[in-house]
């Protein structure tokens, strides 16, 4: 099989169109004209990402998170990413990133997201944009709410921006960095909006709008991990599709 076709796939699902102007998806790093037999999911390409990829023998790596962003003015190998991309080209590894448009996307990271916090029909948050969810659940307490978020997305933490709020029924989220979206599901009559990388100024906005947040953080978006290795194995049951085994999230708590 080539790597191609599984690529194809995945754009027929999350189609690169669906990106911001902003965002670089598709290929990173390689060449998808060639076999491919191991493919290996990350939410972000690391060094230690790649030497999983390395040691496991990857044909190809898809991560959510992009390796590159903007054009790159050189590639100097005692860099962390000059390393990548030296140890990508050197085992033949191929890098193929979807971001935005797995975020936008029908079926992609806030679908993901809504639909293991139980959000009946969930709609679309901020119609401008294309991106967020919001919707009903059943009506619980804050902190069992919180309880629920942690063991469903299965974090070890979250940060509260609470305003008083005692009861939550109506959620809306957006995965990533998504504190812009507040606003809408302000809008929308949600009880609490959850997202992550909300600053401390918003924070304070959050708190005068009389609007709960709770921040998840970025590695809740770990949730992509699963989704693609699940729907590459369902569509290619001959090949060997795994989940990275690396924790990439920065943050400890101490």
């Amino acid at each position: 099989m080539n790597r191609i076709e599984v690529t194809r796939y995945l754009e027929t699902r999350f189609p690169r169109e669906l990106a911001y102007d902003w965002d670089n998806v598709g290929l990173q790093v390689g060449t998808l004209n060639k076999p491919v037999k191991k493919v290996l999911v990350t939410l972000d390409v690391t060094k230690q990402v790649v030497r999983e990829a390395v040691e496991g023998k990857y044909d190809l790596l898809l991560s959510h998170h992009p390796l590159i962003f903007q054009p790159v003015a050189n590639i100097q190998f005692d860099t962390p990413r000059g390393w990548i991309i030296k140890e990508l080209v050197r085992h033949d590894i191929a890098l193929y990133s979807m971001h935005t448009n797995f975020d936008v996307a029908t079926g992609g990271m806030n679908d993901c997201l809504a639909a293991r916090l139980g959000i009946r029909d969930p709609k679309l948050l901020d119609e401008e944009l294309g991106i967020g969810r919001y919707g009903e659940i059943p009506e619980m307490e804050l902190d069992e709410f919180i309880l629920h978020v942690k063991k469903t997305l299965e974090l070890d933490h979250v940060r509260l921006i609470a305003n008083g709020t005692k009861t939550v029924r109506i959620v809306g989220i957006s995965g990533g960095s998504g504190q812009q979206h507040m606003y809408q599901a302000k809008k929308r009559g949600c009880d609490i909006y959850l997202t992550g990388d909300v600053t401390y100024h918003n924070a304070l906005d959050a708190l005068q709008m009389g609007f709960a947040l709770l921040d998840i953080g970025h590695n809740a978006e770990k949730v992509f991990v699963a989704e693609i290795k699940n729907a590459l194995n369902r569509e290619f049951p001959d090949l060997e599709i795994d989940a990275s085994k690396v924790d990439t999230n920065p943050y400890q708590l101490k």
